[in-house]
């Protein structure tokens, strides 16, 4: 029993720190509703909104920088005819599954067709 009676000492001394870790916490929580302490407050409306304008407008910069995957494909599709979209990838140095998403998507205007292997450029359509 004597390991029992240490064990229980120790939990409450335990319990007692806390209790006074407890008091300082409340006090300090209440010291900032008091409206002593912003520090943990969300920053004014308007730097969110200008950092949000700054983000914004960096992406737009990123989108204009981007490469029109489209007119890429078509230019090597007349260069290449009967590319596969890995080639494609590959020649113009584009991730495979944007050119997948550009191929099907100038299949569906009709500006490229499918062929036994690759696509080619539609001649009807080209003018």
């Amino acid at each position: 029993m004597p390991g029992t009676k240490k064990q229980i000492e120790t939990l409450e001394a335990q319990v007692a720190d806390l209790s006074v870790r407890l008091a300082a916490i409340e006090a300090a929580v209440e010291g900032e509703a008091g409206g002593e302490g912003d520090s943990g407050a969300a920053p004014a409306r308007s730097l969110r909104r200008a950092t949000a304008r700054r983000a914004s407008k960096r992406r737009a910069q990123a989108r204009a920088l981007r490469p029109d995957t489209k007119a890429l494909i078509l230019e090597h599709l007349g260069k290449h005819p009967g590319s596969t979209p890995g080639e494609l990838a590959k020649g113009i140095d584009v991730n495979r599954s944007t050119v997948s998403s550009a191929i099907a998507q100038l299949v569906r205007l009709g500006r490229i067709h499918r062929e036994e292997h690759g696509y080619v450029l539609d001649e009807s359509r080209l003018g």
